[in-house]
């Protein structure tokens, strides 16, 4: 067996695409082209396509004059005299430019990494009568004139606020966000109970969303409408089954493995620094479904038949389409174990698991946003030990960049909308996302040829790659084949790199404030889905219609909120050792506590929580420092104190001018425990006689921090102080431990999300 430097061609020669990709990943190489190039490349072989010869000949004479000037634009330390564009420079491992230069739009960068992809392609290619129109993947438009910077976004209307500003990943939110060890935290924390279940599912929807495999996927729509493609606009009754194979999600670094080993607890306890899922076999589903006439609230809406209601995130009636996914898998599971505390090189596999998933999602008719989607799932482990859970998310599309970055991590199994897209320019071979000039998102698009396959009979193929991310955080592409008629691809090939040791120069701040919210670690997803059958609706769903019933700006959200004194109000009517009621005793019969000191010195109490006649209050003082205090009611009057400490340094920041005018706990209370805004959430939360059920615990988050300063650069107003109000309850029934935590903007009483977990007891 012959061998060339450390590696065999023969060895090589049998493994997949993928496990060469992940090598060339790991040894820093371009992960692009056949598996002949990535067998060449692992050995150190100059890769070379068939290409005229004057094409090497062109780059090669020029490549000595503009390297330092290319490589210096590359970075973003371009000098005042730009290099020609005519002077392309490569590196040694790039395939050839071709004579007449770079396809229109593309950099060096872009030709390093996916050219031999594009010279394969235009070798498939028919022969046409002209020159062959380059094929643009990932190319920004390049024009004579600079192009401008687009418009601010309009001041949104208080019921289209992001829920992400709802919830704010900072190192000091204990009630959302409880890290390990590692961080900033305090050595002793006291959170309301069972909020790390809803810290965890809520982190991973904002950040860690490549567990698909581990804990479900919520159907989001990764794709905004943006003009582009004839596809087949959605119809009632559309219907496609689908198999998923080749697939495989890797995970590395212990950060991003402790998010997961958290979230999927007990299955993943004893797992470290590498995780691998492997989709051994499994299948899946997308059906858009036909409402019934009594699915219809209004009269003057009856034209409107196949529409569904749903609630949104103020527990408003809206019109929508609803989309359920679903998703049966077999699942092998691989990493490295612990002892102890210490992650050692011992090897963990669990195979044969089982995950069966439900997701469905509504989206309002007129405006196209996701009005809320509710994933529910079942992981059976190769113990035959059951892990349930469901999560209900308001708005996942209104995210922003961070949203988009969560929805590119949740998709890999959701087969992408294609009219959605698209729209509804025809498409046509050597078409790309640069010749629209209305084109502004991240996902940029290449139409490649029409080829015959045995399975869909004719095909179009697209490649689809997201510009950021390929820049600053690795690589995002998903290769699609598209079929007249079809309003999702027969055949989805998505290859994903996110890694955040990855961001150099060229990374712009969204993209660097993207990598400060992702953990440390790397992820690596490979994912295909093919169409095995499918069935067509009849009646078009009813885009861009307007209907009697949908809510008008402002209807049904609550004002008159009020400014905060020492803490965020209260007034309660079911609560008699209420808030006002746990400080003003604070302050008469304990004065000369940290706490009573720091209120008067100009602190205020940043995070409370209440359960069963004990409050626990957090409080900061103007110096930063800050500690905690429980107090319970005595049944004479008054209050007892409990217990009290300091806060580690840096734990949070004094800053009394950031906090924003709230509505009170009881307001939003009454709100929550309001059967018909969420009824599913409330049958868990309440009482019979309609209060918060004995075992609830509820309360508030102030987040002020450095780290909003993050988050305002990519969801716009997040740099002032954030508040949440948040509740939580746990409970055993029938052999099973069950909670159901939830979070809801105190500014707005917007429901950010609500989450039900079921483990053995």
């Amino acid at each position: 067996m012959s061998t060339e430097g450390e590696l065999d061609r023969d060895e090589l020669s049998a493994m997949k695409v993928s496990e060469l990709r992940q090598m060339c990943s790991d040894r820093g190489l371009l992960v692009s082209g056949k598996k002949a190039i990535l067998i060449n490349r692992l050995l150190g072989v100059e890769v070379t396509e068939e290409k005229a010869p004057e094409a090497a000949e062109s780059a090669a004479g020029n490549i000595d004059d503009a390297i330092d000037k290319m490589l210096a634009r590359v970075r973003g330390e371009e000098s005042e005299d730009p290099v020609p564009e005519s002077i392309p420079t490569t590196d040694s491992e790039s395939p050839p430019v071709p004579a007449d230069g770079l396809p229109p739009g593309w950099t060096i960068e872009q030709w390093n990494h996916y050219g031999a992809k594009w010279l394969t392609q235009q070798a498939d290619a028919e022969p046409e009568s002209g020159p062959i129109e380059a094929e643009i993947i990932d190319a920004e438009i390049i024009d004579s004139e600079p192009v401008p910077e687009p418009e601010p976004e309009p001041e949104e209307d208080p019921e289209d606020d992001p829920w992400f500003s709802g919830v704010i990943a900072t190192e000091e939110s204990e009630l959302v966000l409880d890290d390990d060890e590692g961080t900033d935290e305090p050595s002793v924390v006291i959170n309301l109970p069972s909020m790390a279940g809803f810290k965890e599912n809520w982190q991973i929807a904002a950040a860690v969303g490549v567990v698909v495999l581990l804990v479900g996927a919520a159907s989001v729509f990764l794709f905004q409408p943006d003009p582009a493609f004839t596809a087949r606009p959605l119809r009632y009754g559309d219907h496609m089954d689908f198999t998923v194979s080749g697939t495989t999600v890797a995970v590395t670094g212990e950060e991003m493995i402790g998010y997961i080993r958290d979230s999927t607890s007990p299955t993943l306890d004893d797992v470290c620094s590498e995780l691998k899922a492997t989709v051994s076999g499994g299948t899946g589903s997308v059906t858009i479904r036909k409402g019934t006439p009594n699915e219809i609230f209004h009269p003057m809406d009856s034209d409107l038949e196949g529409t569904v209601m749903a609630l949104d995130a103020y527990g408003r009636q809206r019109l929508t389409v609803e989309q359920t996914m679903s998703h049966d898998l077999s699942v092998d599971l691989e990493g490295k174990v612990r002892s102890g505390e210490d992650c050692t090189s011992t090897g963990w596999i669990r195979e044969d698991n089982t995950l069966i998933s439900d997701s469905v999602s509504w989206r309002d008719i007129t405006t196209r946003k996701t009005v809320k989607t509710d994933t529910q799932l079942s992981l059976v482990d190769s113990d035959g030990q059951t892990t349930s859970a469901r999560a209900v998310v308001f708005g996942v599309d209104e995210l922003g960049s961070v949203g988009d970055l969560a929805s590119l991590l949740l998709f890999p199994l959701t087969p992408i909308e294609l009219h959605a897209f698209f729209g509804d320019t025809q498409l046509t071979k050597g078409l790309s996302s640069n010749d629209d000039i209305t084109w502004s998102s991240d996902w940029r698009w290449s139409v490649g040829s029409e080829i015959n396959t045995d399975d869909h009979g004719l095909v179009t193929q697209v490649s689809v790659f997201h510009y950021e991310i390929g820049r600053c955080l690795g690589h995002a592409q998903i290769d699609i084949l598209v079929k007249n008629g079809n309003p999702w691809p027969v055949r989805q090939e998505v290859d994903i790199v996110i890694d955040k040791t990855l961001e150099d120069s060229n990374c712009n701040f969204v993209g660097s404030s993207l990598n400060e919210a992702l953990p440390d670690g790397r992820i690596t997803i490979v994912a295909t889905i093919t169409e095995t059958s499918s069935n067509s609706g009849s009646q078009p769903a009813h885009w861009g219609s307007t209907y009697a019933g949908s809510p008008g700006s402002g209807e049904d959200i609550p004002g008159g909120q009020t400014q905060w004194g020492y803490a965020m109000p209260d007034q309660s009517n079911q609560r008699d050792f209420d808030l006002e009621t746990a400080v003003d005793c604070l302050m008469t019969n304990h004065s000369t506590s940290d706490a009573a000191i720091a209120l008067e010195m100009g602190g205020y109490i940043w995070q409370a929580a209440y359960t069963t006649d004990e409050w626990n209050l957090s409080w900061v003082r103007d110096d930063d420092t800050s500690g905690w205090i429980i107090l319970g009611a005595r049944d004479s009057g008054g209050c007892n104190l409990v217990d009290q400490d300091d806060y580690d340094e840096e734990t949070t920041i004094w800053s009394r001018d950031a906090i924003p005018d709230t509505h009170s706990l009881e307001k939003l209370e009454q709100r929550v425990l309001a059967e018909s805004r969420y009824p599913d959430l409330e049958t868990h939360m309440s009482s019979s006689q309609g209060n918060w059920h004995e075992s609830v615990s509820y309360g508030y988050l102030l987040s002020v921090s450095e780290a909003n300063e993050v988050l305002d650069s990519i969801v716009g107003d997040a740099g002032d102080g954030q508040v949440n109000v948040a509740g939580s309850r746990t409970w055993e029934e029938s052999g099973r431990e069950h909670t159901v935590s939830f979070a809801m903007n105190a500014e707005s009483s917007r429901m950010v999300a609500w989450y039900h977990t079921s483990l053995p007891a």
